[in-house]
């Protein structure tokens, strides 16, 4: 697998390697309980650090990881979105993505995540990529059908009931060829 650039730009976001510049956005969103109810709960600003400096040595070691995602007229941030390693429903690269509650239903995770996908098939050579979430999560459920992926069942992650979906690299090319 080749490494995924550090940044990117969509059609309204640009998108950078998450770093510590980005401290506060992530303790304001990991603060947010409409945010955190998918992502295991809250977390303070200790743990925000330290799942930055994570983040980073995931990014150091495997070419892939969390970019935080601004939009590009005037540079607010409005969430994340990532490819990283997965063993839920087998071992994969799993795209994610989380937006903060006031920037919800614009957009911005399809838009993201679309282009996260992009460089998995092109840039990282991957043949296919894996989304999952809680199985009452309709919202993200809705982007992962928006962006071609199928669904393939219900898994256990963390303990708790997922719905896995799918994106084969043929499929998306179908769509993107």
């Amino acid at each position: 697998m080749s490494d995924a650039p550090e940044s990117f730009e969509t059609a309204r976001l640009h998108a950078q390697r998450v770093g510590p510049a980005d401290e506060d956005f992530l303790v304001g969103l990991f603060a947010d309980d409409r945010v955190t109810a998918t992502l295991g709960g809250p977390r303070d600003r200790d743990r925000v650090r330290d799942d930055i400096e994570r983040w980073n040595g995931y990014w150091n070691v495997h070419g892939v990881g969390l970019w935080i995602l601004r939009r590009r007229d005037d540079d607010v941030p409005v969430g994340w979105t990532m490819l990283h390693h997965t063993d839920t429903g087998g071992p994969s690269i799993e795209v994610g993505w989380t937006i903060a509650a006031e920037h919800w239903r614009q957009g911005y995770a399809s838009e993201a995540a679309a282009r996260a996908i992009e460089i998995g098939f092109t840039d990282c050579g991957l043949n296919g990529i894996v989304s999952f979430t809680l199985v009452h999560n309709v919202a993200s459920r809705g982007v992962m059908e928006k962006l071609g992926f199928s669904y393939e069942g219900e898994v256990e992650h963390v303990g708790l009931p997922h719905v896995l979906y799918r994106l084969t690299k043929k499929d998306w090319e179908a769509n993107h060829g």
